[in-house]
């Protein structure tokens, strides 16, 4: 991994330009805010896949919660130029690389580990691995916050490079079974899940799907079957606490 930010200061050059994401993330970031019991104790965020960095600006502009400390990682090297996003002060350290890069001390650190529209851009055997590995990373208290299409959301690459394309589709059910403790729906049936270490025990039921006619009309009819509800917006928090 290659460090861009320390302590909130810059310290590998940033090449000269306007450089930025392209692509956000339509999780429903809020539910951050009503997975984490304690807003006024000192909150440790790990955001994988920061992009644009709108999760540690909704943290900071949140009067509960900006002195909670984040830190993030991102894949796309270009994600890590972005000299405007980091004079905000919204992100601690910043790092290019990886989230399975990771180890496994270091996740440990975190209170919450956010692993937002990332998983469906890996392919499934990666995505089931950072998974587990994710989870298994967890402090005994730790959350895990993951949001993804809930069908095969057909998207390429914004930019070159970018890691954008989507290589898988996760139904519900795979998301149901790992043992939520809340969700939260957003548009185009991209769901937000929040997870404790014990979803360790159910890793093997993450089944996601390579099939591109996995359409929305077809994840929808899992979700029902499953009994979600999908008002978008709304915390719904599960008996698994």
């Amino acid at each position: 991994m290659k460090a861009y930010v320390q302590d909130y200061q810059v310290v590998t050059p940033l090449p000269q330009g306007d450089f930025a994401f392209h692509g956000d993330s339509a999780a429903e970031k809020r539910l951050i805010f009503h997975a984490v019991r304690d807003p006024a104790r000192d909150v440790q965020v790990l955001d994988i896949g920061f992009g644009r960095g709108t999760l540690g600006a909704l943290i900071k502009s949140n009067a509960a919660t900006r002195h909670w400390q984040v830190d993030g990682i991102d894949g796309f090297e270009v994600a890590c130029w972005n000299g405007g996003l980091f004079e905000q002060r919204h992100y601690r350290n910043v790092w290019h690389g990886y989230a399975q890069d990771l180890p496994a001390e270091r996740l440990a650190s975190y209170d919450v580990v956010c692993l937002l529209d990332v998983i469906e851009h890996l392919d499934a055997p990666t995505a089931r691995a950072l998974l587990k590995n994710l989870l298994a990373s967890l402090k005994p208290d730790g959350l895990l916050m993951i949001s993804t299409p809930l069908w095969f959301y057909p998207q390429d690459s914004n930019q070159a490079g970018d890691l954008e394309e989507h290589l898988i589709g996760v139904p519900a059910s795979s998301m149901l079974a790992l043992q939520p403790r809340a969700y939260a729906m957003g548009p185009a049936l991209v769901g937000t899940f929040v997870y404790g270490r014990a979803s360790l025990d159910y890793a093997d039921l993450f089944q996601p799907t390579t099939d591109k006619d996995f359409s929305i009309e077809r994840g929808m009819q899992v979700a029902a079957a499953c009994g979600m509800r999908l008002q978008p917006g709304v915390v719904y928090k599960t008996e698994v606490q």
